[in-house]
Protein backbone atom coordinates (compact mmCIF):
# COMPACT_ATOMS: atom_id res chain seq x y z
CA UNK A 1 0.00 0.00 0.00
CA UNK A 2 1.25 3.45 -0.91
CA UNK A 3 0.74 5.71 1.95
CA UNK A 4 -0.92 8.81 0.89
CA UNK A 5 0.15 8.63 -3.16
CA UNK A 6 -2.09 5.54 -2.51
CA UNK A 7 -2.86 2.90 -5.53
CA UNK A 8 -1.02 4.55 -8.65
CA UNK A 9 -0.07 8.40 -7.46
CA UNK A 10 -3.56 9.92 -5.71
CA UNK A 11 -2.72 12.82 -3.95
CA UNK A 12 -3.00 13.00 -0.48
CA UNK A 13 -6.18 15.46 0.36
CA UNK A 14 -4.79 18.76 1.81
CA UNK A 15 -6.15 17.21 5.49
CA UNK A 16 -5.49 15.29 4.80
CA UNK A 17 13.81 9.20 14.74
CA UNK A 18 17.32 10.87 14.57
CA UNK A 19 19.54 7.89 14.41
CA UNK A 20 21.02 8.82 17.93
CA UNK A 21 24.66 8.34 16.62
CA UNK A 22 26.93 8.04 18.90
CA UNK A 23 29.45 11.25 18.97
CA UNK A 24 32.66 10.67 17.56
CA UNK A 25 34.88 12.21 20.52
CA UNK A 26 38.63 12.32 19.37
CA UNK A 27 40.91 13.25 22.38
CA UNK A 28 44.29 14.56 22.05
CA UNK A 29 46.54 13.72 25.05
CA UNK A 30 49.69 13.77 26.78
CA UNK A 31 50.56 11.11 29.29
CA UNK A 32 53.60 11.31 31.81
CA UNK A 33 55.38 8.30 32.41
CA UNK A 34 54.95 8.55 36.15
CA UNK A 35 50.93 9.26 36.00
CA UNK A 36 48.80 7.07 34.31
CA UNK A 37 45.72 8.28 32.55
CA UNK A 38 42.70 8.65 34.61
CA UNK A 39 39.76 6.25 33.43
CA UNK A 40 37.25 8.07 31.74
CA UNK A 41 34.08 7.93 33.58
CA UNK A 42 31.00 5.81 32.48
CA UNK A 43 28.45 7.46 30.29
CA UNK A 44 25.12 7.44 31.22
CA UNK A 45 22.94 5.34 29.21
CA UNK A 46 20.78 6.86 26.74
CA UNK A 47 17.48 7.75 27.19
CA UNK A 48 14.93 5.29 25.85
CA UNK A 49 12.93 6.77 23.29
CA UNK A 50 9.41 6.75 24.35
CA UNK A 51 6.73 4.22 21.99
CA UNK A 52 4.48 6.43 19.60
CA UNK A 53 1.01 5.62 18.25
CA UNK A 54 -0.09 7.50 14.88
CA UNK A 55 -3.33 6.70 12.91
CA UNK A 56 -2.04 8.27 9.72
CA UNK A 57 -4.58 10.79 6.71
CA UNK A 58 -5.63 12.71 9.75
CA UNK A 59 -5.24 15.31 12.04
CA UNK A 60 -8.82 15.10 13.93
CA UNK A 61 -8.65 15.73 17.47
CA UNK A 62 -10.59 12.59 18.38
CA UNK A 63 -7.49 10.57 18.05
CA UNK A 64 -6.10 12.24 21.40
CA UNK A 65 -9.18 10.57 23.03
CA UNK A 66 -8.27 7.27 21.45
CA UNK A 67 -5.11 7.57 22.89
CA UNK A 68 -2.73 8.04 19.76
CA UNK A 69 0.11 9.87 20.86
CA UNK A 70 0.92 12.26 17.92
CA UNK A 71 -1.10 13.28 14.55
CA UNK A 72 -0.59 13.39 10.90
CA UNK A 73 0.19 16.65 9.54
CA UNK A 74 2.00 18.30 6.65
CA UNK A 75 4.70 21.46 8.15
CA UNK A 76 1.58 24.28 7.59
CA UNK A 77 -0.51 22.40 9.60
CA UNK A 78 1.89 21.92 12.79
CA UNK A 79 0.94 25.73 13.83
CA UNK A 80 -3.03 24.90 14.29
CA UNK A 81 -2.34 22.34 17.11
CA UNK A 82 -2.88 21.99 20.43
CA UNK A 83 0.39 23.06 22.44
CA UNK A 84 0.27 18.86 23.58
CA UNK A 85 -0.15 17.45 21.06
CA UNK A 86 2.48 15.57 19.02
CA UNK A 87 3.18 15.94 15.32
CA UNK A 88 4.37 13.61 13.12
CA UNK A 89 5.30 15.84 10.06
CA UNK A 90 4.52 14.74 6.55
CA UNK A 91 7.34 16.69 3.72
CA UNK A 92 5.83 15.62 0.59
CA UNK A 93 7.42 12.23 -0.05
CA UNK A 94 8.79 10.46 -3.74
CA UNK A 95 7.96 10.39 -7.22
CA UNK A 96 8.23 7.14 -8.26
CA UNK A 97 7.86 7.83 -11.91
CA UNK A 98 10.32 10.29 -12.56
CA UNK A 99 12.14 9.26 -9.27
CA UNK A 100 12.72 12.67 -7.26
CA UNK A 101 11.28 13.81 -4.02
CA UNK A 102 8.06 16.38 -4.32
CA UNK A 103 9.53 18.42 -2.25
CA UNK A 104 13.14 20.55 -3.66
CA UNK A 105 15.25 21.03 -0.38
CA UNK A 106 14.73 24.90 -1.53
CA UNK A 107 10.97 24.46 -0.65
CA UNK A 108 11.78 22.16 2.30
CA UNK A 109 14.45 24.76 3.43
CA UNK A 110 11.73 27.44 3.26
CA UNK A 111 9.00 25.15 4.84
CA UNK A 112 11.21 24.46 8.00
CA UNK A 113 12.39 28.59 8.18
CA UNK A 114 8.53 29.74 7.58
CA UNK A 115 6.49 27.31 9.95
CA UNK A 116 9.62 26.88 12.30
CA UNK A 117 9.42 23.34 12.37
CA UNK A 118 13.04 22.97 14.28
CA UNK A 119 11.76 25.39 17.41
CA UNK A 120 8.48 23.83 17.44
CA UNK A 121 8.53 21.58 20.62
CA UNK A 122 4.93 19.93 18.79
CA UNK A 123 7.27 18.15 16.29
CA UNK A 124 7.79 14.51 17.03
CA UNK A 125 9.50 13.23 13.73
CA UNK A 126 9.45 13.53 10.29
CA UNK A 127 8.07 11.31 7.51
CA UNK A 128 10.45 11.97 4.40
CA UNK A 129 8.80 9.17 1.74
CA UNK A 130 6.94 6.36 1.54
CA UNK A 131 7.65 3.51 -0.77
CA UNK A 132 10.62 4.98 -2.55
CA UNK A 133 11.66 2.19 -4.66
CA UNK A 134 8.70 -0.18 -4.68
CA UNK A 135 8.34 -0.35 -8.54
CA UNK A 136 12.11 -1.50 -8.59
CA UNK A 137 13.16 1.47 -11.36
CA UNK A 138 14.52 4.22 -8.84
CA UNK A 139 17.77 2.74 -7.37
CA UNK A 140 18.92 5.61 -6.71
CA UNK A 141 16.23 6.68 -3.95
CA UNK A 142 18.50 5.29 -1.26
CA UNK A 143 20.93 8.12 -1.96
CA UNK A 144 18.16 10.91 -2.17
CA UNK A 145 16.98 9.05 1.21
CA UNK A 146 20.04 9.44 2.52
CA UNK A 147 20.55 13.02 1.50
CA UNK A 148 17.12 14.24 2.05
CA UNK A 149 17.37 12.77 5.89
CA UNK A 150 21.07 14.61 6.10
CA UNK A 151 19.05 17.83 5.35
CA UNK A 152 16.17 17.54 7.66
CA UNK A 153 19.11 16.46 10.47
CA UNK A 154 20.47 19.90 9.14
CA UNK A 155 17.91 22.13 9.98
CA UNK A 156 16.54 20.38 12.55
CA UNK A 157 19.36 19.22 15.19
CA UNK A 158 17.51 17.97 18.02
CA UNK A 159 18.14 14.39 18.76
CA UNK A 160 14.36 13.99 19.68
CA UNK A 161 13.46 14.53 16.40
CA UNK A 162 13.45 11.56 13.66
CA UNK A 163 13.85 10.86 10.38
CA UNK A 164 11.40 7.83 8.50
CA UNK A 165 10.94 6.11 5.28
CA UNK A 166 8.48 3.16 4.56
CA UNK A 167 10.12 0.74 2.90
CA UNK A 168 7.33 -2.25 1.99
CA UNK A 169 10.12 -4.34 -0.15
CA UNK A 170 12.08 -6.88 2.48
CA UNK A 171 14.92 -7.34 -0.17
CA UNK A 172 15.72 -3.88 0.03
CA UNK A 173 15.53 -2.96 4.47
CA UNK A 174 19.74 -3.76 3.99
CA UNK A 175 19.51 -0.78 1.42
CA UNK A 176 17.46 1.79 3.47
CA UNK A 177 18.50 0.84 6.86
CA UNK A 178 20.95 3.51 7.19
CA UNK A 179 19.42 6.62 5.20
CA UNK A 180 17.17 7.66 7.77
CA UNK A 181 16.51 6.90 11.78
CA UNK A 182 13.55 4.78 11.56
CA UNK A 183 12.61 2.34 8.86
CA UNK A 184 8.98 1.67 8.69
CA UNK A 185 7.22 -1.60 6.67
CA UNK A 186 3.77 -2.51 5.75
CA UNK A 187 2.97 -5.90 6.02
CA UNK A 188 -0.79 -5.78 5.50
CA UNK A 189 -1.92 -9.24 6.18
CA UNK A 190 -5.87 -9.33 5.66
CA UNK A 191 -7.02 -9.73 1.85
CA UNK A 192 -10.37 -9.94 0.11
CA UNK A 193 -11.52 -13.61 0.05
CA UNK A 194 -9.01 -15.29 2.32
CA UNK A 195 -8.22 -15.18 5.65
CA UNK A 196 -5.43 -13.40 6.80
CA UNK A 197 -1.83 -14.59 6.51
CA UNK A 198 -0.57 -15.24 10.11
CA UNK A 199 2.79 -15.68 9.15
CA UNK A 200 3.36 -12.56 7.31
CA UNK A 201 4.21 -10.14 10.16
CA UNK A 202 6.31 -12.60 11.87
CA UNK A 203 8.19 -13.74 8.42
CA UNK A 204 8.61 -9.14 8.29
CA UNK A 205 9.86 -8.97 11.22
CA UNK A 206 12.43 -11.60 10.70
CA UNK A 207 13.80 -10.09 7.51
CA UNK A 208 14.25 -6.42 9.70
CA UNK A 209 16.51 -8.67 11.81
CA UNK A 210 18.60 -10.64 8.87
CA UNK A 211 19.30 -6.94 7.21
CA UNK A 212 20.20 -5.62 10.40
CA UNK A 213 17.74 -2.98 11.40
CA UNK A 214 17.58 -2.49 14.79
CA UNK A 215 15.34 0.55 14.33
CA UNK A 216 11.83 0.14 12.99
CA UNK A 217 8.05 0.84 12.91
CA UNK A 218 4.93 -0.90 11.71
CA UNK A 219 2.61 0.23 9.47
CA UNK A 220 -0.61 -1.56 10.75
CA UNK A 221 -3.79 -2.29 8.83
CA UNK A 222 -7.32 -0.86 9.45
CA UNK A 223 -8.03 0.31 6.18
CA UNK A 224 -10.02 -1.69 2.99
CA UNK A 225 -8.85 -1.39 -0.04
CA UNK A 226 -8.43 -3.54 -3.51
CA UNK A 227 -6.74 -5.95 -2.92
CA UNK A 228 -6.86 -5.65 1.01
CA UNK A 229 -10.44 -5.70 3.13
CA UNK A 230 -11.23 -4.34 6.58
CA UNK A 231 -9.88 -7.17 9.47
CA UNK A 232 -12.13 -7.80 12.53
CA UNK A 233 -11.12 -6.33 15.52
CA UNK A 234 -9.67 -10.05 16.92
CA UNK A 235 -7.31 -9.93 13.35
CA UNK A 236 -6.63 -6.45 14.19
CA UNK A 237 -5.94 -7.67 17.87
CA UNK A 238 -3.96 -10.62 16.47
CA UNK A 239 -1.43 -8.24 14.22
CA UNK A 240 -1.10 -6.00 17.36
CA UNK A 241 0.05 -9.21 19.42
CA UNK A 242 2.25 -10.45 16.76
CA UNK A 243 4.45 -6.93 16.65
CA UNK A 244 4.63 -7.05 20.06
CA UNK A 245 7.08 -9.63 20.45
CA UNK A 246 9.36 -7.65 18.16
CA UNK A 247 11.53 -4.69 19.06
CA UNK A 248 9.52 -2.21 17.25
CA UNK A 249 10.27 1.36 18.12
CA UNK A 250 6.36 3.12 17.08
CA UNK A 251 3.15 2.02 15.66
CA UNK A 252 1.58 3.84 12.77
CA UNK A 253 -2.12 2.38 12.02
CA UNK A 254 -2.81 2.95 7.97
CA UNK A 255 -5.41 4.33 7.70
CA UNK A 256 -8.09 7.07 9.03
CA UNK A 257 -9.88 7.24 5.86
CA UNK A 258 -8.60 5.28 2.85
CA UNK A 259 -10.46 4.59 -1.01
CA UNK A 260 -13.97 6.06 0.81
CA UNK A 261 -14.02 4.22 3.94
CA UNK A 262 -13.27 5.69 7.43
CA UNK A 263 -12.33 3.54 10.53
CA UNK A 264 -14.35 5.59 12.68
CA UNK A 265 -17.28 4.11 11.30
CA UNK A 266 -15.84 0.61 12.89
CA UNK A 267 -15.90 0.71 16.49
CA UNK A 268 -14.68 -2.52 17.18
CA UNK A 269 -11.44 -1.85 15.42
CA UNK A 270 -11.09 1.22 17.34
CA UNK A 271 -11.92 -0.41 20.30
CA UNK A 272 -8.82 -2.33 19.88
CA UNK A 273 -6.93 0.36 18.97
CA UNK A 274 -7.67 2.19 22.18
CA UNK A 275 -6.49 -0.56 24.30
CA UNK A 276 -3.30 -0.79 22.83
CA UNK A 277 -3.00 2.85 22.95
CA UNK A 278 -3.53 2.44 26.95
CA UNK A 279 -0.49 -0.20 27.31
CA UNK A 280 2.00 0.97 24.66
CA UNK A 281 5.05 -1.20 24.71
CA UNK A 282 8.62 -0.25 25.99
CA UNK A 283 10.76 0.25 23.33
CA UNK A 284 13.90 -1.42 23.23
CA UNK A 285 17.15 0.86 24.16
CA UNK A 286 18.14 0.37 20.36
CA UNK A 287 15.24 2.84 19.43
CA UNK A 288 16.94 5.78 21.49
Amino acid sequence: MRYREGPGTAARSARSFPRLLPALLVLATGCSASAPPASAPASAPAPITPFFSVVLNTDDPVTADLGFTAVDVTPSQVGALPPNRKALVWLGGYDRKTCTLLTSDDALRQQFTTYRLADDPRVLGYFVADEPNTDHNCPQSVGQMRARSALVRSLDPDPRRFTLVNVDDPAEFAAFKSTVDLLATDPYPCRIGRPCNSRLIPDRIASLHRAGVTRYVAIVQAFAGPPWRWPTARELQQMLDQWRRSDWCGALVFSWTWDGGDLSDHPALLAVLKSFNAHLPTPSRACS
